[in-house]
């Protein structure tokens, strides 16, 4: 097999892992997938080394899910740590989920909610809030199509 078949072999790989990430954490929290790949689309175009230290109240947000330090210290007590939020692609989309059902569990299921994901419940972050949760939402629906499309082929597959 020659390298560059390797590496997209690997991809492909990498790839289908990932989605199942999104399933498996999806089914365990009761969250649709789409929402979650969705969320980590918009906060890192699905990067799992992502870091972001801009944060005005000095905390740092990391993984493809930019998880806030502010969660740090509950996380360490369930065994997840910054390390493993970053190296571990399923173990961030898990803690995405959790994150993400808290607020729903918190404050009910609806595209606000899911803007607290990123700008949090404060009443003077609402326009932050709205406009994350319309990127997220275009995202999600973008998803659903292509879902879709993807079926069409599927039944004229030759096979």
């Amino acid at each position: 097999m020659k390298p560059v078949q390797l590496c997209v072999l690997a991809l492909c790989f990498s790839s289908l892992a990932q989605a199942d990430c999104f399933n498996i954490a999806g089914r365990a929290f009761g969250i649709s997938p789409a929402l979650l790949k969705s969320i980590a689309i918009k906060e890192s175009n699905l990067n799992l080394s992502a870091i972001n230290r801009a944060n005005r109240n000095r905390t740092e947000d990391v993984c493809m899910m930019q998880i806030n330090s502010v969660h740090f210290a509950r996380l360490s007590q369930l065994g997840v740590t910054r390390a493993r939020l970053l190296s571990e692609d399923c173990t961030c989309v898990a803690t995405g989920a959790w994150v993400l059902h808290g607020l729903f569990r918190q404050y009910g299921r609806s595209w606000d909610t899911v803007g607290m994901y990123n700008a949090g419940p404060s009443r003077t972050r609402q326009k932050i809030r709205s406009r994350y949760a319309s990127e997220v939402r275009r995202i999600y629906q973008t998803l659903h199509q292509q879902a879709e499309l993807d079926q069409q082929e599927e039944l004229f597959a030759n096979r």
